[in-house]
């Protein structure tokens, strides 16, 4: 019987951090759309710059594009050659380049703009001469771009209220747990205006002026702003405060008591880290709390920063309870460029492999109908289901029958590097071999091969996507090359032919079963289930892409099977052939038409895979 009531999640065991695409949904732009966007920085300076100002910034990202293509093509090129010492670094040195230049956004621009800006502090502009620098005269412009993209950034970064609807769901977090925990390094304020909104009491460390105490006080929600707030401010007497207002046009106010204050924003790779004590504080207490949560909620963050990938990584090594929820539209690719490996050439597992789970769905689509929510419960689950298995181990039925319901739970929370650990090295089945293994029933496995199999194309894994569909397709031309054998020898069965036939006719049913004729019955092979879950993603997805068009296709398709199946009207008037059991012409035919349809559109998924794959 499923477990579903079980969560051993305690208060301070389960913790979220937000980056810029948890923003996405208030109207914060993300990275890239902050320049490129319809309302991003190009465009204002396109309407409100001037002309010095436009042309600077577009010879600015036209040097970055170009350098971003050269770097492409370099890697491309030495990647091809063999990996003597020499070439593999100049290969590492150019994958450090093309991480840093992967895509062209606000970090980058406004990296850019400061070391432009701030050459006295760079050694290498004294190794050229003026005539060698591609942007020259340029001065004034390259400054006022800096303080307007700064400023451009607060301004995006002021969310209002009506924003926020989409993260009211989080309230269910607050009511399970008493207490949450929200790591962020996004400057708005769309958590600040979630607790407004539904009058949740919340400290980020101030009250006028910082006060780190706090944030072990009684609230429902602690804020740790890792990288500061547009609401914060650093005063020129080295003191830190919290002013809620909209300064448009300004990062710097003057105080009653005389002091000038300057926003208190950090940006990563636009400047220099700044030493302020509230972001050192907060830092410690993100190693303090992951040190000891069961489950980190990570959402939109692509894990840039390296000094926060090493967080995440030494509690990885010491916290063997941790496990990771990866919430992002290209959550795989981020787990498999920056979290489960420690090195760039990807030869080195971190001690984070295997504890991620990837969502490639937008935040506000999990939070939406409690499935976040229902999910981390689920989670702990499985840890309860896999303790009963191991205390079970040295019954073997009874050890591979736990294990079995956690394969199950591991797959319904797209687990799936847990489904296949405990497949392979628990149970020794393999995609290979999982066709052959009596532990599953043949419905079971159709499943695994279509579930694993999107699981893994999310992540963009094509290998192991094209893989699982492969073998699903074969399942289906087996089963649609058989049932029709076994129609035909019921047609003449059913005229009395010799008992050749009826002979043939057992040794079908004694070697294949019922799975691979079961389209042809009433007896479904679990096209319901697969309409469900292909439901399930696009309703989380919505990316309307060429995947989602594929998933539309497969979902009608076994849809109509579902009707074919359970039609009594269509049918009544159609010729029968009866031999043991009644079958309808009209209803074989067109579950024959479906059994082709699903397996072209599977088709298509297997040809997605092998064009990303040569890309």
């Amino acid at each position: 019987m499923e477990k579903t009531e079980i969560n051993d999640i305690g208060n301070g065991e389960i913790i979220f951090f937000l980056g810029a695409g948890a923003s996405v949904a208030a109207g914060v732009p993300d990275t890239e759309e902050f320049i490129f966007g319809n309302e991003g920085f190009e465009t204002q300076m396109d309407v409100e710059g001037s002309k010095e100002e436009r042309e600077a910034l577009q010879a600015i990202l036209k040097i970055l594009e170009k350098k971003k293509e050269e770097i492409s093509q370099k890697y491309s090129e030495f990647a091809r050659q063999s990996k003597d010492k020499k070439k593999s670094e100049e290969l590492e040195r150019i994958k450090s380049k093309k991480e840093k230049f992967e895509k062209i956004d606000v970090e980058l621009v406004l990296e850019t703009l400061y070391k432009l800006n701030n050459k006295e502090v760079e050694i290498l502009p004294d190794f050229f001469d003026a005539d060698t620098l591609k942007i020259k005269g340029k001065e004034e412009s390259l400054k006022l771009l800096e303080k307007k993209l700064r400023q451009f950034i607060r301004d995006k970064t002021i969310v209002s209220e009506d924003k926020i609807d989409y993260l009211a769901p989080l309230k269910d977090f607050v009511g399970e747990y008493k207490k949450l925990d929200i790591f962020s390094v996004n400057y708005d304020t769309c958590i600040e205006q979630f607790c407004k909104e539904y009058n949740l009491g919340y400290t980020d460390g101030f009250e006028l002026y910082w006060h780190p105490e706090l944030l072990d006080g009684d609230y429902d929600v602690n804020l740790y702003k890792i990288h500061g707030s547009v609401m914060w401010y650093f005063t020129d007497r080295d003191t830190y405060v919290k002013i809620p207002i909209a300064t448009r046009g300004t990062d710097e106010i003057k105080l009653i008591t005389g002091e000038t204050a300057k926003t208190l924003m950090v940006y990563p790779m636009g400047g220099k880290w700044v030493y302020a004590e509230p972001l050192l504080e907060l830092i410690r207490r993100l190693h303090e709390k992951l040190e000891k949560a069961k489950i980190c909620i990570v959402i939109g963050y692509s894990f840039r920063d390296d000094y926060i990938r090493r967080l995440f990584f030494e509690a990885g090594r010491t916290n063997k309870d941790l496990t990771l929820f990866l919430i992002a539209p290209n959550a795989g690719k981020i787990y498999d460029d920056k979290l489960k490996f420690v090195d760039r050439d990807k030869l080195k597992f971190s001690s984070l492999e295997g504890k991620v789970i990837c969502w490639n769905y937008p935040m506000e689509n999990v939070l939406k109908n409690y499935y976040l929510h229902r999910s981390v419960k689920k989670l702990s689950t499985l840890r309860a289901m896999y303790e009963e298995a191991e205390r079970n181990r040295r019954e073997e039925a009874i050890f591979k029958g736990k294990l079995k319901g956690c394969v199950y739970m591991s797959i319904e929370i797209g687990y799936i590097s847990k489904a296949e650990e405990i497949l392979d090295k628990e149970l020794g089945i393999t995609i290979d071999n999982l066709e052959k293994e009596s532990l599953f029933a043949w419905k079971e496995r159709l499943k695994h091969y279509y579930s694993l199999g999107m699981y893994h194309l999310l992540n963009s894994d094509y290998k192991d996507a094209r893989k699982y569909f492969e073998k699903l397709r074969k399942y289906f031309e087996h089963a649609l090359e058989v049932g029709n054998n076994y129609f035909d020898l019921l047609c003449k069965l059913s005229q009395g032919e010799e008992d050749k036939e009826k002979r043939e006719k057992d040794e079908i049913e004694r070697t294949e079963r019922n799975s691979y004729y079961a389209w042809v019955t009433k007896e479904d092979w679990g096209s319901s289930d697969c309409s469900e879950f292909l439901s399930q993603q696009k309703e989380l997805r919505s990316d309307g892409d060429e995947v989602d068009a594929i998933l539309v296709e497969i979902k009608e398709i076994c849809d109509d099977m579902q009707n074919i199946r359970l039609d009594t009207n269509k049918y009544k008037d159609s010729e029968r052939i009866v031999y043991g059991s009644s079958v309808e012409i009209d209803r074989k035919k067109d579950a024959e038409k479906k059994m082709n349809e699903i397996l072209k559109a599977f088709g298509k998924l297997i040809d997605f895979c092998e064009g990303k794959k040569k890309l």
